[in-house]
Parts: C-alpha cells; structure tokens; sequence
C-alpha cells in the first residue's frame, strides 16, 4: 500500500468525506428524495464559496502588507535555519583514528557538493610512533616505518577494507545522534 495512503490524516479526512457521502445517500434513500439534489446542494455549494472568495474587495494596501509580512517571515526562517546548519559539523568527523586489520588507521573528511561526507587521505600509521607508513619490500608486500624502521605485512585489499569497517563504525555509533 502507498505509504501516503497509511497517513492518519488521509485516513481521518477520507474517512469522513466518503463516511459523510454515504449516510448522505443513506438518508436521501430513506426520505425518498432524489439522491442527485444532495450533490447538487454540495456543488451549489462549493460554488458560492468560490464566488463570494473571488468577490471579496480587497485593499491594495492590504496585500503589500501580507506579502512583506511573508517575505520578512521567509527571511527570518531562512537565516535561523542557516546559521544552525551551519554551525553545527557532524559528530563523527571526530573520529579520525583507529586500530583495526593490525595497523593504526588515520584519516580525513573531504565534504562532496551535496552536503555529505566522504573519507579521505586514508592511511596506517606506524603503531609505536604514529609516522605515515611508506609502501615498500621486493612487491610492495610490506609497509614500512621510516623513522622506527619497523616493517609489517601488507596487502592492498586491506586499505578498502580499512575505509569499509570505518564506514561501519559511523553508522553504528554515530547515526542515532544525528
């Protein structure tokens, strides 16, 4: 079912209407009269409504005034929206660093065109004393520590899995806070 048609509203309003057409016709039925001139009295209606709405002297004045009025209003809402956007960074670009796969993981946000975030700069650290590790070995099998010239075994499937368990991460801990 369209999710639209489960809204309490659309419920409650189309309830009444085909609730309020139905006794209409139950009643028209019961006193014998013709069941048209109940459509026809709601359409009369309707109409006259319609009319006297359109009919309405209206000042010149008035209008500018409703319409700064909504304008000042939009502006308002629109500055105070803002600046809470704006102000407020997700609390996960906190979470920068970590341990997992057997290395030291540190990374960036770079924030796309849409709004959202996407990791960057994902890179493993040395374990002892935090330094960027450089690639290296006979086939780039191993990753290596500069300063401390410690070596650990690499594969290059385990920087996607890194970013994979950080995305997790966020999800898991930090998306009912948002």
């Amino acid at each position: 079912m369209k999710k639209w048609a489960k809204n309490p509203w659309v419920l409650g309003i189309g309830t009444t209407v085909i609730g309020g057409v139905l006794l209409s016709l139950l009643l028209d039925w019961i006193q014998g009269i013709d069941w048209l001139s109940t459509f026809k009295n709601v359409i009369r209606f309707i109409f006259n409504g319609v009319v006297s709405f359109l009919n309405f002297e209206i000042k010149v004045w008035w209008l500018l005034i409703a319409i700064a009025i909504i304008v000042v209003g939009l502006f308002v809402v629109a500055k105070i929206s803002g600046s809470q956007s704006n102000n407020i960074s997700p609390t996960f670009l906190q979470y920068t660093k970590d341990y997992m796969l057997g290395y030291s993981w540190e990374w960036t946000y770079s924030k796309m065109y849409d709004g959202k975030y996407t990791i960057s700069n994902l890179h493993p650290v040395c374990t002892k004393c935090g330094m960027r590790l450089k690639q290296g070995g006979l086939y780039g099998t191993e990753m290596e520590c500069l300063r401390c010239n410690t070596t650990q075994n690499w594969e290059d499937s385990v920087a996607y899995d890194a970013q994979l368990l950080i995305e997790d991460n966020i999800r898991k801990n930090y998306s009912q806070n948002q």
